[in-house]
């Protein structure tokens, strides 16, 4: 049988955050821990035994010998230099910092709108989103509405949205046709025009995933990241849509990386003020 040895553990240091939160610990720094071990257990088996006793992982624990650098796990305690039965050794309990992130690297928005667009097309105030259309109205709407579509169809984006706004101020305008005319100023490049439209169609319709996915997508090309992928997820939620994936990605990873740049930044500029004050 192994022979038994009889060991003290002190307790160095220990951080709070380290322990069990539902089980806590009534050990404090300066305390000593009194284990038995075979001496040819590892390092990894004594923190086995110390967390069942001060409630905190392996992982957060190091423990040390005669001043050493913590040691390894795979080391026996039988081939630790000096370490014999009734020795005592160090322990430090700590939640280990967050790894430093890389600095980030940012690479140009090649897509990003550049230049002043030209004048949003008219709206439709409340009275006429709401306005009940005549017949005639109804009719006359229609007709603008089918010459809209042909013109979209012949490539001529400026008669299209032209004719589906003199259809739209008529009155009676839904969620449906302030999406279907972002979707053509977005074909227009007009991003700040199709988030007016989407945004007055969500106003309507809360669940329209055509405005949202539209939305999203003139957000992204304004460099609005943020919301753009807000957008893109509310449209996927709603009618998952595979045709916005990669897009949805791009604006979700570029917002993270300006989370962050932003963060190391500041992290930076904090440090090299307390340089320069000292």
């Amino acid at each position: 049988m192994a022979e038994q040895w009889t060991i003290k553990v002190k307790i160095a240091s220990m951080d709070n955050d380290a322990i069990n939160s539902k089980k806590g610990t009534k050990w404090k720094p300066g305390d000593d821990l009194t284990l038995q071990i075979e001496g040819h257990a590892t390092i990894n088996m004594l923190k086995q035994r110390i967390a069942l006793i001060v409630m905190a992982h392996p992982k957060y624990q190091s423990v040390s010998f005669g001043g050493s650098e913590p040691l390894d796990d795979v080391t026996k305690l039988q081939d630790i230099e000096g370490m014999a039965n009734g020795k005592t050794m160090d322990l430090v309990v700590a939640v280990p910092p967050e790894p430093e992130a890389p600095p980030v690297e940012l690479s140009d928005d090649e897509g990003l709108a550049m230049g002043e667009e030209e004048a949003l097309p008219a709206a439709p105030s409340a009275d006429l989103i709401s306005k009940e259309l005549s017949d005639a109205d109804a009719d006359k709407q229609g007709e603008l509405k089918g010459q809209a579509i042909e013109a979209l169809e012949d490539g001529d984006l400026t008669a299209a949205v032209n004719k589906f706004t003199e259809a739209m101020m008529l009155g009676g305008v839904s969620a449906m046709m302030l999406a279907k005319r972002a979707e053509m100023l977005l074909k227009q490049k007009r991003y700040r025009a199709v988030e007016a439209d989407a945004t007055l169609a969500l106003e309507l319709n809360p669940d329209s995933a055509k405005a949202y996915r539209a939305r999203g997508k003139a957000r992204r090309f304004l460099g609005e990241y943020a919301l753009s992928a807000q957008d893109f997820a509310q449209a996927q939620t709603i009618d998952y849509d595979d045709g916005v994936v990669d897009m949805h990605k791009y604006v979700q990873t570029r917002t993270e990386k300006l989370r962050l740049k932003a963060a190391q930044d500041a992290k930076k500029a904090e440090e090299e003020g307390k340089a320069a004050g000292a």
